[in-house]
């Protein structure tokens, strides 16, 4: 009697495990725990190349480390 108690109370200890690694692991599958990135709208021009509509998008930030802009040079 008192070993089906212990398994029992095993059986509820693990699925609570399993229960708690899935959500988890969804939580790190979904990308919420990344970075927020912009989303890019471009705005009409009234200008067509070719046949299609161009748009102009939102200027970009780029950062990059000295050391790198210089070994790129370098080559």
């Amino acid at each position: 009697m008192q070993s089906n108690k212990i398994v029992r109370a095993l059986a509820a200890a693990s699925i609570a495990i399993v229960a708690l690694m899935l959500m988890g692991g969804s939580w790190y599958a979904d990308g919420s725990h990344r970075a927020a990135t912009a989303v890019m709208v471009g705005v009409p021009t009234g200008e067509y190349v070719n046949g299609v509509e161009v748009q102009r998008l939102p200027s970009i930030t780029v950062t990059a480390r000295r050391s790198a802009v210089e070994a790129a040079a370098e080559r």
